[in-house]
């Protein structure tokens, strides 16, 4: 599909920084979760061949198209990147460790389900230089994990865990979701501290999200799941907050704690505004230069993706103003903060006097009520 010339056309920017993160997306799940509004698909694993494929010719595109440095980081997301036979991902690195490099001590991370992961997948993973996991656990609580339509178990997780750390991955994260229908605050800490023996270096929390066109949204829009009362949330994320930090883990952004010094650095790439290459269906691409800012996105249907020759379906460029409001607010999802761009002074002042942002010597950086409330951040910034 050719992009209108009135939209951003990958390659318009010149002498742009070059793309040290690449993100490759696979979108294939064996069931797609009642609550998931994610660019993910059920039942085409009949396709996996043809769109591992079509990545090899984009990504050869890519590397003659645009700079790349040696990769600090590669993240495989979903989907379900583990449903993946493990040669696919072993072939996959070796033509992006090829084409790109890939620098030593790089974070290379797969998002992993419990019930599409085993010792000979891990085994080979590890040995294609994958080295840290995401693992989609999402809960413990068998009633949460119902309505979620979450078909793995506690059991699992656990399994899942421990085959990993045989396997010699030493960098593990875990994703878990709250404010899940029927879920209780006594249950949600029950579920942390199972979480916090397995000793993952990484926890993800998430406030679970009712997406329009999501099954989950039609049953709430039905009458069939209660909805979570504000207040709730706040004691879920309360909670959490209390009961990872006693742990040793540290908030480190709005949905993110870890261990010192093994906070996601692709995550990171994001929030702070770093040049990005997406790969595969619905992935997008950041691109900055001296005094303009770029995105763009691929087409999102896999069979699109796979018929097509240039992969895009539309992007846009960004004004100085623009950039900098975005680079300030995703600056502001990290307790760390940021040197803020000039023009927003107002804005902080507001901020500052709500409670929601404070100063650090040059940087600002959110409070732990703006980490909460980090929408009204957005909304003064943007």
């Amino acid at each position: 599909m050719t992009v209108p010339a009135t939209t951003a056309l990958p390659g318009e920017l010149l002498n742009r920084a070059p793309f040290r993160h690449l993100y490759v997306h696979l979108p294939f799940c064996r069931h797609k979760c009642g609550y998931c509004d994610f660019n993910a698909y059920a039942r085409l694993d009949g396709l996996m061949k043809p769109y591992v494929e079509a990545l090899e010719r984009e990504l050869g595109s890519a590397a003659e198209r645009f700079p790349f440095g040696p990769l600090a980081t590669v993240y495989f997301g979903g989907g379900t990147p583990s449903l993946m036979p493990a040669e696919s991902i072993t072939r996959l690195l070796d033509g992006i460790r090829a084409r790109f490099g890939i620098e030593p001590g790089a974070e290379v991370t797969l998002e992993a389900n419990p019930g599409s992961t085993d010792p000979a997948k891990l085994a080979a993973w590890r040995e294609a230089g994958v080295n840290r996991l995401s693992i989609g656990v999402q809960g413990f609580d068998p009633r949460a994990l119902a309505v979620l339509e979450r078909r793995t178990d506690g059991a699992q997780a656990r399994r899942t865990v421990s085959q990993a750390r045989a396997a010699g991955f030493a960098n593990l994260s875990l994703d878990l979701i709250y404010a899940v229908p029927f879920q209780t605050v006594e249950s949600w800490r029950t579920t942390l501290h199972q979480a916090i023996a397995l000793e993952p270096e990484h926890l993800s929390c998430y406030c679970l999200t009712f997406e329009e066109g999501t099954p989950l949204h039609r049953r709430l829009e039905r009458g069939q799941l209660p909805a979570v009362e504000p207040d709730a949330q706040w004691e879920f994320i309360a909670t959490c907050q209390s009961e990872l930090t006693g742990a040793g883990y540290r908030r480190y952004e709005i949905s993110s704690w870890s261990r010192a010094g093994l906070e996601s650095r692709h995550n990171q790439s994001y929030w702070q505004c770093r040049p990005v290459y997406g790969a595969g269906c619905g992935a997008h691409s950041y691109a900055r230069s001296a005094d303009s800012s770029q995105r763009w996105w691929n087409l999102a249907r896999p069979q699109s993706y796979i018929s097509s020759t240039d992969f895009v379906e539309d992007g846009e460029v960004l004004g100085p103003r623009r950039a900098a409001a975005e680079r300030l607010m995703l600056g502001l999802r990290m307790a760390d903060g940021l040197e803020p761009p000039d023009g927003f002074e107002s804005a902080l002042a507001d901020l500052e006097a709500a409670g929601l942002v404070e100063w650090a010597g040059s940087k600002v950086r959110p409070t732990s009520r703006g980490l909460d409330l980090h929408n009204q951040i957005a909304l003064a910034v943007l």
